[in-house]
C-alpha cells in the first residue's frame, strides 16, 4: 500500500511509502495505539492514564501523557495527512482514509478480504488492559463465521473443515463455528463426524457452562440425523461476457417486488443474456441460493424438460436426498413448494416454452423470486413482464466494438440482433485478415446473409427454424407468403389479399404469440429483415398467386387514393376499372408509400410481377413529387425503368421515361428531364392525347428553364390536343402550367385568364388538387395586378386545400405567395406568420432555395437578421431556383 499505513490487527505498524517509522516503545506505543483505536474523535487524558496504569494512574501520570504525546507528534511529523491535536477535552489523531487497517476491516463487505488485513492477535501493546483485544477478538471471530458460511454456500465445504477443526478446538463453546463445522462435515459425506461434533459441543457447553446447546445447533443435528441439512445452491451460469447496454431492462428486473418476472422476445434478442446478467446482479440478496435450469423450450434437437424433471432436480440440489425425492409429480411439487418456504431462494427459468411448464415451479409464499424466459409473452402469468427488442444503435455499436460507418452498415444488417451482432464480432475476430467494411459488403448480399451470420455453434437460422418449427400448417403458411411480400410492415387488408381469405386473425395471432410477427399499429404487422430473409427462403408453391393478390390490392386502392386527390392523374385515369373507394385517401397514402415502394422494387426482375410494379410506380410518383421526397422519388425511377425493361413494350418504356423525368425535374436536372419526355412524345405519335399530357410536362420544364416563348406554343399545342382528344376537362392540366408562363413573363391578365378557365373546369370535375393549382395561379395574377383582397381570398383557399390533399411543396408556395400580399396590403404581422410556417416547412425538407425566399421575406418584414441568412442561402452560384417564385417576391 503506498502512502501512509497503520496496522493495530496485530503488533503495531506504522509505515510511510514502504518504510517502517519508528515508534518510541513502551507506553508512547500504547498511546498511539489508544489514539488509533478512536481515530479522528478527541480521546481524554483521564481515558488515556487510566488504560496506561489499568485504573490507578500516579500523580506524575498526566504529564507523562504530555511527554508521549509530545514523543509522537515528532516520530509522525511529516507524514502526509496525519495530525495530532490537542484541545481542553484531549488529544484527537487525524490520519488519512483507508490508512488504518482496523477501519479497512470494519468497512470491507467480503469476509476473506476483511480477515486479510490481520496479522496475529490485535492490540498487543496494552499489556495491562486486555477488555479492547478482546472485544476486536470477538469481531475477528464473527468474520470468520461470515467466511465459514460463504464458503459453504460456495460449495467449498471440503476446504474450510481443517480451519474450522482449529477455530472450534479454541472455542469449543462458540455454537455458530460448531455448526458450520457441523455442515461442511455433512456436506462432506462424514454425517458420523458431524454428530460426534455435536455430542462433543453439547458435552462441553454442559461442563464448562452448565448450558444446553441453543435452539439452532439443535435443529441442525436434528436435521442431519434425517439427512436433511439445507442446501444452498448456486447454480447460475457464467456473467454473459461481453454484455452490453440493456441498463433500462436490468433495473427493471433488479428493481421489481414481483415474485414472477417473465422476459419475452423472439429469438436471438439476448433474452438469456440479461437474465442471467440480471440474476447476478441481484443474487445477494437471496441468500439461501439461486436455481437455474435450462427448460429447452427453444433448444435444437431438445424436447422441452417436463416440470416434474425440473422439480426432482431441484429438490435434490436443496439438499433433498434422492431418496427421498417423490416419484409422484404432485408430491414432489408440494416438497418443492415446502422446501422454498421460508427461505429467500432466486430460480431463473430459461427458455421456457409456455406457461404449462413454468406453473409447477413458482414458490407458493413470498420471500423468493423466479425468473423466466421465453419467446412468446406467458400473459396468464400473473408476472412483471419485461418485453425485449433489438438493440440501440449506439449499444448494437457497442457490442461490435466499432463506431464506423462500416460497423452501422453491419448493425443494421444484423437488424440489431443481439444474436446475429454477438456472430458479426466473432467472424471478424476469427478473421485478422477482414476489415468491418469487409464484412459489411458480405452482408449486403441479401441472399447469402444468413449464411454470412453462422459461427461455430451460434446461428441466426437455426435460431429462427425453433420458433418456426412450432407452427401450424396455416401460420407456417402466412408466415412465408408474409416474407415473399417483403413490404416493411403490412395492414390487415393486405393480409386478407395476400392470403386469399377474409379471416387471418387465426393466421397472425400463432405468428405473434410466437414474435414472429410484430404488431405495429391497428391491425398492421411487420417482420424483422433478418426474418423476412429466413422465411422467403422456404418453398411456396402458391407464391406467385399470392404476390399477384396482393400486388393488385396495392394497385385498386392506390388507384382509389388517387382518383380522388388527382383525377387529373395519368396513372389513375388509366386504372379507372377499380370500383374501390378510400375514405381517408391522403393518410393511406401516407402510411402506404414506403410499403408501395418497397413493393414495386420486389418485382422488377419478375416477368409475372413487373407490370404490377410499373403500374404502382407510375401512381406512386406525383405524391412523391409533390411531397418532396426525393430520394424516394429517385429510386422510383430506378424501379420503374427495371420494371420497363422486364416488361419489354414500348408503352413501358414510355410509362418509366414519365417517372424518370419527374425524378430528374425534382432534382434540377431539366435537360434531361425535357429531353426523356420528349422521347415520349415522339412514341405517341399515334396517341394525339398521350401527346398533349407530354407536352404539358414539357411546357413547364420550358417554363422552369426560362425558354418562355416556347413553353406557351408548347402549352397552346398541348391545351388543343387534350381538349380534342382527353377526356372532358382534361385541358384543365396545361392551361395552370400556361398561366404560369403568362405569369413570369409578366402577362398578368392573360394569366388570369388561363387560371380562371382552369378554375372552372377543376372545380366541374371535383379535382381538389387541381383546384388548388389553378387558385394559386389566379392569386398570383390578381397580387400582380393589384387586386389584394382577391389575391389574399384566392391564396387562402389554395392553402386550405393544399393542407387537405397533403400538397405541402404546393403548400409553402402558396403561404409564401400570400406573405407578399399581405405585406403589400400593409398587414406585416400576419405576412410573418405565414412566412415563417413557410421557412418551417422548408428547413423541415432541406429545401435551400425555399428556406431562402422565405428568410428574404422575413427580412422585408422588418427582420433584419433574415437578409443576411437569406444571401447566405440565395448566394451560391448553381442553386435550383424557381422563376415562377422569383417574380413573384422580385
Amino acid at each position: 500500500m503506498d502512502g501512509v499505513r497503520f496496522g493495530v490487527l496485530g503488533p503495531l505498524l506504522v509505515t510511510h511509502e514502504g518504510r517502517d517509522v519508528r515508534i518510541p516503545a513502551g507506553q508512547p506505543q500504547q498511546v498511539l495505539v489508544l489514539l488509533l483505536l478512536h481515530t479522528g474523535q478527541t480521546v481524554s487524558v483521564d481515558h488515556l492514564m487510566s488504560v496506561l496504569w489499568d485504573g490507578d494512574p500516579p500523580a506524575s501520570a498526566r504529564k507523562a501523557v504530555q511527554v508521549h504525546v509530545s514523543q509522537l507528534r515528532r516520530a509522525l511529523r511529516g507524514l502526509p495527512g496525519v495530525s495530532l491535536e490537542w484541545s481542553r477535552q484531549g488529544y484527537r489523531l487525524n490520519v488519512p482514509q483507508r490508512s488504518l487497517d482496523l477501519r479497512l476491516f470494519r468497512d470491507t463487505k467480503d469476509p476473506d478480504e476483511a480477515l486479510g488485513y490481520w496479522r496475529g492477535p490485535a492490540l498487543a501493546e496494552l499489556t495491562t488492559n486486555t477488555q479492547l483485544a478482546n472485544q476486536l477478538e470477538e469481531e475477528r471471530l464473527a468474520a470468520v463465521e461470515r467466511r465459514a458460511d460463504k464458503a459453504i454456500r460456495d460449495g467449498r465445504h471440503h476446504e474450510i473443515i481443517g480451519e474450522l477443526t482449529g477455530y472450534v478446538a479454541q472455542h469449543p463453546t462458540r455454537e455458530r463455528l460448531r455448526g458450520a463445522l457441523m455442515v461442511a462435515l455433512h456436506r462432506s459425506g462424514r454425517q458420523a463426524d458431524a454428530l460426534r461434533t455435536y455430542d462433543e459441543g453439547r458435552r462441553r457447553l454442559a461442563e464448562e457452562l452448565g448450558l444446553d446447546p441453543g435452539q439452532e445447533l439443535q435443529d441442525l443435528h436434528a436435521a442431519i440425523l434425517q439427512g436433511d441439512v439445507p442446501a444452498v445452491p448456486r447454480e447460475l451460469p457464467a456473467r454473459p461476457d461481453p454484455f452490453v447496454g440493456r441498463r433500462a431492462e436490468v433495473e427493471l428486473i433488479t428493481g421489481s417486488a414481483e415474485a414472477v418476472i417473465a422476459v419475452h422476445g423472439p429469438g436471438g434478442q439476448g433474452k438469456s443474456a440479461l437474465a442471467t446478467a440480471a440474476a447476478h446482479a441481484m443474487a445477494e440478496r437471496f441468500p439461501d441460493g439461486q436455481l437455474y435450469a435450462d427448460l429447452h423450450g427453444a433448444t435444437p434437437g431438445r424436447s422441452p424438460l417436463s416440470p416434474a424433471e425440473v422439480i426432482r432436480r431441484f429438490l435434490r440440489a436443496l439438499g433433498t436426498p434422492p431418496l427421498a425425492v417423490p416419484t409422484d409429480v404432485s408430491e414432489a411439487a408440494a416438497l418443492y413448494r415446502s422446501t422454498l418456504a421460508r427461505r429467500k431462494v432466486l430460480v431463473l427459468l430459461d427458455n421456457a416454452v409456455d406457461a404449462a411448464q413454468v406453473g409447477p415451479l413458482l414458490p407458493g409464499e413470498p420471500g423468493s423470486t423466479v425468473l423466466i424466459t421465453s419467446r412468446r409473452m406467458l400473459a396468464t402469468l400473473s408476472a412483471r413482464h419485461v418485453r425485449l427488442d433489438p438493440l440501440p444503435e449506439a449499444d448494437a455499436l457497442r457490442l461490435l466494438g466499432d463506431d464506423s460507418e462500416a460497423a452501422k452498415q453491419v448493425a443494421r444488417a444484423c437488424d440489431h440482433l443481439p444474436l446475429a451482432l454477438t456472430i458479426a464480432a466473432a467472424r471478424l475476430r476469427s478473421r485478422p485478415d477482414w476489415t468491418t467494411g469487409t464484412l459489411a459488403r458480405r452482408l449486403a448480399d441479401r441472399r447469402h446473409r444468413l449464411d454470412e451470420l453462422d459461427f461455430d455453434d451460434l446461428g441466426v437460422r437455426s435460431s429462427f427454424q425453433l420458433g418456426f418449427e412450432g407452427l401450424d400448417a396455416g401460420a407456417t403458411r402466412a408466415f412465408v407468403l408474409l416474407c415473399c411480400l417483403n413490404v416493411p410492415s403490412v395492414g390487415e387488408p393486405v393480409v386478407r389479399a395476400l392470403l386469399g381469405q377474409d379471416d387471418v386473425d387465426r393466421a397472425l395471432d400463432p405468428l405473434v404469440d410466437a414474435r414472429l410477427v410484430e404488431p405495429c399499429g391497428p391491425e398492421r404487422y411487420r417482420v424483422h429483415d433478418l426474418l423476412r430473409l429466413f422465411g422467403a427462403e422456404h418453398v411456396n408453391e402458391e407464391k406467385q398467386e399470392a404476390l399477384t393478390r396482393a400486388l393488385t390490392h396495392y394497385r385498386s386502392t392506390l388507384a382509389a387514393a388517387l382518383k380522388k386527390l388527382r383525377p387529373h392523374a395519368y396513372g389513375a385515369l388509366t386504372y379507372s376499372a377499380t370500383k374501390q373507394d378510400i375514405d381517408e385517401p391522403l393518410r393511406w397514402l401516407t402510411d402506404e408509400a414506403e410499403n408501395l415502394l418497397a413493393a414495386a422494387r420486389s418485382t422488377v426482375a419478375s416477368a409475372a410481377l413487373a407490370e404490377h410494379g410499373l403500374a404502382i410506380a407510375h401512381m406512386l410518383y406525383p405524391h412523391l413529387f409533390k411531397q418532396d421526397r426525393v430520394a424516394d422519388l429517385v429510386e422510383l425511377g430506378q424501379i420503374a425503368d427495371q420494371a420497363a425493361r422486364t416488361v419489354g413494350t414500348s408503352a413501358a418504356l414510355q410509362t418509366a421515361l414519365l417517372v424518370r423525368s419527374a425524378a430528374n425535374r425534382r432534382t434540377g436536372a431539366f435537360e434531361i428531364a425535357l429531353a426523356q419526355l420528349e422521347e415520349v412524345l415522339e412514341a405517341r405519335a399515334d396517341d394525339p392525347f398521350g401527346q398533349g399530357r407530354a407536352l404539358s410536362g414539357i411546357g413547364t420544364i420550358q417554363r422552369e428553364l426560362g425558354e418562355l416563348e416556347r413553353a406557351e406554343s408548347t402549352l397552346a399545342r398541348a391545351i388543343e390536343l387534350t381538349s380534342e382528344h382527353g377526356p372532358a376537362g382534361a385541358q384543365r392540366v396545361p392551361l395552370s402550367a400556361l398561366a404560369q408562363v403568362h405569369q413570369v413573363a409578366g402577362r398578368y391578365q392573360q394569366a388570369l385568364d388561363a387560371a380562371v378557365l382552369s378554375l372552372k373546369l377543376a372545380r366541374e370535375h371535383e379535382d381538389e388538387a387541381g383546384t388548388a393549382y389553378a387558385l394559386a395561379s389566379r392569386g398570383q395574377a390578381l397580387f400582380k395586378l393589384g387586386r389584394l383582397t382577391e389575391a389574399e381570398a384566392s391564396l387562402s383557399e389554395c392553402i386550405e386545400l393544399c393542407r387537405l390533399t397533403g400538397e405541402h411543396n404546393d403548400e409553402w408556395q402558396a403561404l409564401l405567395c400570400r406573405a407578399e400580399v399581405l405585406l403589400a396590403a400593409g398587414k406585416p404581422g400576419q405576412a410573418t406568420v405565414d412566412a415563417e410556417r413557410c421557412l418551417e416547412i422548408t428547413a423541415a425538407r432541406g429545401d435551400r432555395y425555399g428556406e431562402g425566399v422565405a428568410h428574404l421575406v422575413l427580412a422585408r418584414t422588418g427582420g433584419e437578421k433574415h437578409a443576411d441568412r437569406a444571401a447566405e442561402l440565395l448566394g451560391p452560384p448553381g442553386l435550383r431556383r424557381d422563376n415562377l417564385l422569383d417574380s413573384l417576391i422580385g
